[in-house]
């Protein structure tokens, strides 16, 4: 299913809502292949940790909802610079000591 920003905004809430702790305790990224990101690059438990992914209707969707989270928010993220037009999804995981930011 693909999201709006608006409702990646949402959804992201809710979960960290759901989950608890401090905005700075969440990471929230970008990617065309969320699973990896989270379970590769991060080093995301599937099943300790909380994680969750949306697919946004563009990269530049994508990247909006990011930065709202990033920027406004201060939750943990790096700025994506180097994307394809592939790169639609929006994921976030709350930060343990097992995961890599």
């Amino acid at each position: 299913m693909v999201y709006s920003v608006q409702q990646i905004k949402y959804e992201i809430l809710a979960y960290i809502k759901e989950f608890g702790g401090e905005f700075s305790d969440y990471y929230v990224g970008v990617s065309d292949n969320p699973k990896k990101s989270l379970f590769k690059v991060h080093n995301v438990n599937r099943k300790k940790d909380p994680w969750l992914y949306k697919q946004a209707l563009t990269l530049q969707a994508a990247k909006t909802a990011q930065d709202y989270f990033v920027n406004r928010l201060k939750v943990d993220g790096m700025p994506s610079t180097s994307l394809n037009e592939d790169t639609d999804c929006v994921y976030v995981y709350k930060k343990s000591q097992r995961t890599n930011p």
